[in-house]
């Protein structure tokens, strides 16, 4: 027969393993999601295959030239210096507006610069892996080879053109003709340089509900099934020589270096480089019709192989017409618009798109019955930033650290919000047009603070 005190020490008994199963649990389970919470995942495994994870690694000291910052290529190749400071990859980390971008808490800071300051030496810390993955949450040390001044450099010259070498582990430019002897080394690699673009310019990639990178150039490209390349265009041919001509060197077939893009600079002093360095629209307007009460507006993407507007989804054209009286007064005004739309909340999705694809044509058809109208004036302005965007940035200004959250406080007067890029006066009687030369629109462009 069993006491009611043996009984009474049993029950405690397992009550205690209970207790002591309970908390080891506890502790196993904790520690399981420590472990879990804070392990090292290579940027590899969570991105597999892409090259915009990983800046370019650590660059040495480039023989006869020293750091491979862009300042000390200029020494020698001074002209495709100069074009390249005016350039808008030189101004890929100072963008006013990528500023603001980046300094979002919802940025994952190290993933944008990957591509506004690419290589390695450019930043402060390295990446060794994400804590269990996440992106937010990167694992960051001390870069010994971080240099200040290739930092502010933005899309620096190294970006495409030095490499170190795998087994001597030293620095080497890729060039793209050969035929030369400088006292650098150097290998030709032209395959390499124009399919570099693509590596930042072609990529859809959604890193949550909000975050989407969406640049589908490269494809938009590779459709047309085009012999060109992006230096097609972006980098136009220029017979020169290579290096300044102190050094003496052949005549040759080069490329400017100014990566003109959409004709909206990234400030307002840069406007009087972008015809020199290569700028035309992409579109042009092909054809005004007025007939039986209605205007017929067609434009055409003749100037580039991929669509119009490319890029940052968030990029349009704004097409007005205004209908003038013979006093010259405006009576009639319309607007439509050429791009992409987007819902960014409560996820990200493209809702439209009404871009112009190479070759092909935008119709804008309008009724007009008002027999005032002595002539129509037609309007392509190229949209980077809208004004209640640029609003908000400033709003959200105390994000920024000097000297970024002054300039972002400034913006209107400081960033180019758009551009014109075509205009043409139609005389209904005469059926005559004008249309404005590019380099006035480009001097009136600067004026254009705010819009």
């Amino acid at each position: 027969m069993v006491s009611r005190s043996e009984t009474s020490f049993g029950n405690w008994k397992l009550k205690r393993n209970i207790y002591i199963l309970f908390f080891l649990f506890l502790i196993l389970s904790s520690s399981f999601f420590i472990y879990l919470n804070q392990r090292l995942v290579p940027i590899e495994q969570v991105f597999p295959g892409k090259v915009w994870a990983k800046p370019i690694e650590n660059l040495t000291d480039l023989k006869a030239v020293g750091p491979p910052t862009a300042k000390n290529c200029g020494n020698c190749h001074t002209e495709i210096y100069e074009e390249w400071k005016r350039s808008t990859h030189a101004n890929a980390l100072s963008d006013i507006q990528f500023q603001s971008e980046l300094a979002k808490p919802s940025s994952p800071k190290w993933i944008c610069l990957n591509c506004h300051i690419p290589v390695q030496n450019q930043r402060e810390t390295i990446i060794t892996g994400l804590k269990n993955g996440d992106y937010f949450r990167p694992i960051e040390i001390a870069n010994p080879s971080f240099n200040p001044e290739m930092k502010e450099e933005g899309v620096t010259c190294a970006t495409c053109h030095v490499r170190v070498d795998s087994e001597t582990k030293e620095s080497y430019v890729i060039g793209g003709t050969g035929g030369t002897s400088p006292p650098h080394p150097i290998k030709i690699d032209r395959k390499q340089l124009l399919s570099r673009c693509y590596d930042c310019h072609n990529e859809t990639y959604t890193l949550n509900e909000s975050l989407v990178c969406s640049f589908q150039t490269g494809t938009e490209l590779l459709a047309t099934k085009s012999n060109e390349s992006c230096s097609s265009c972006h980098q136009p041919e220029v017979r020169r020589s290579f290096v300044k001509s102190s050094l003496k060197k052949p005549i040759r077939t080069s490329h400017k270096h100014g990566f003109i893009g959409g004709g909206v600079p990234k400030t307002f002093e840069l406007y009087s480089d972008q015809i020199r360095l290569g700028y035309k629209p992409g579109m042009i307007l092909s054809n005004i019709k007025v007939e039986n009460n209605s205007v017929e507006l067609k434009l055409t993407n003749t100037n580039a192989d991929h669509h119009v507007t490319t890029g940052d989804p968030e990029r349009f054209y704004r097409l007005t017409l205004i209908g003038l009286n013979k006093d010259g007064k405006t009576i009639f005004k319309q607007e439509t618009t050429i791009g992409q739309e987007w819902s960014w909340s409560p996820t990200a999705k493209k809702v439209s798109d009404s871009r112009i694809q190479s070759g092909k044509d935008f119709i804008w058809k309008l009724k007009q019955t008002d027999t005032e109208i002595e002539s129509y004036l037609f309007q392509a302005v190229h949209v980077r930033l809208k004004d209640k965007t640029s609003d908000y940035m400033i709003l959200s200004s105390g994000y920024l650290s000097s000297p970024y959250k002054e300039k972002v406080e400034k913006m209107k007067d400081l960033y180019p919000h758009s551009s014109i890029i075509i205009e043409s006066i139609y005389h209904l009687k005469t059926k005559f047009r004008k249309d404005t030369p590019l380099e006035e629109l480009f001097r009136r462009n600067v004026q254009r603070k705010g819009e």
